[in-house]
Parts: structure tokens; sequence; C-alpha cells
């Protein structure tokens, strides 16, 4: 996506008149100043999101070892530290409709102990076979509903919070303020 584009054309539009003003003020200055600034406080990684990119400790794939071994960088090693810099750097952690990535930002906030929020949608009980859910009346199942999937992904921790949003459509998130128990 590109978050400059995506700023001139959907949010400058929508600012209340007085700040599109000024922003356009800017821009006659300076051309470059939105890109620049979205430089500056964005980056977007486009990479396979799961334990194994999030943490480089937890990547110990032997062909990539061997490559280490002979002195080859491993192809994704670059992105997985990218990754791990910016959940890192992170103030907030969000997922919106993040698909077969939403439970690896759940891992990755609370690995990181970051705040986030998560809007699960689609569950994918065919990609994800181990997933298991208590239920209310104690019995473990496999995760195969919306339902059972947001459950699954607060009963990863006691200070997760389920909360339903005043939204159409799926808006049910997922979240914690970063705050640990001992704080």
């Amino acid at each position: 996506a590109n978050v400059s584009q995506t700023f001139m054309n959907s949010v400058l539009p929508r600012l209340p008149r007085k700040w599109r003003d000024r922003i356009k003020s800017r821009l006659e200055e300076d051309p470059c100043m939105i890109h620049d600034l979205m430089e500056e406080r964005f980056s977007q990684i486009t990479a396979f999101f799961d334990l194994s990119t999030i943490h480089p400790d937890n990547d110990k794939d032997d062909k990539k070892e061997e490559e280490k071994e002979k002195g080859d960088t491993p192809k994704n090693e670059s992105t997985n530290q990218s990754l791990h810099q910016a959940i890192q750097n992170a103030s907030l952690i969000l997922g919106i409709h993040a698909d077969g990535a939403t439970e690896a930002i759940v891992d990755a906030a609370l690995m990181y102990n970051k705040p986030f929020m998560v809007v699960p949608c689609c569950v994918f009980p065919s990609l994800f076979q181990t997933r298991m859910v208590k239920d209310e009346d104690g019995v473990t199942r496999h995760v195969r509903s919306h339902d059972q999937f947001c459950r699954y992904l607060v009963q990863k921790d006691d200070r997760l919070k389920m909360e339903v949003l005043p939204i159409e459509g799926r808006n049910v998130a997922i979240w914690w303020d970063g705050v640990t128990l001992n704080d």
C-alpha cells in the first residue's frame, strides 16, 4: 500500500478545513512533506508473519543453519530482523482483519510485552488444525468457529480482554493494554 497516496486521497479530504489548509500550505513549501513524514513514521514490511519470523531465536531451520555455517546469509534473515526490530520499537500492535496472522500478532505482543488489539475475522480451521479451546462446559474442542477463535485467543493469557465494538461485521476485539500483572 502506498501510505502517502492513501493519506492524500482518503484521509486529507476528511480532515477539518483548518488542518487541510495547514497541510496544503506546507505541501506548497515542500511537495515531498507527506512522503517524508510517512517514511519517517511508518514502515511496511511484507512478509509471512509467525513465530519463526517475529523473533530471530525461534528460527532454527536446518537449511538456514547450513547457510550460516557456509557464510551465506539466509534469504529471509534481513526481513526477520526488520520484523523483530519493528515489533521491538512499536508502541502498539494492531491487527484488523489480519487473516492468518491474527494469532501471531497476539503471540508477538505477549512475547514483546506490547499493547495490542486484534479484530479476528477468518478462522482457517483447516490451516490451523492444532488450535484447541476450552468451552464453558469444560470440554476442550477444536477451534472451528469465529466465537471459538476469539475465546481461544483470550485463553492465551489472563490479562487479555474481549469486547464487542460498535461497528457492523466482525466486531469482536481482543486486546491488552500492555500492563503486566506485577505493575
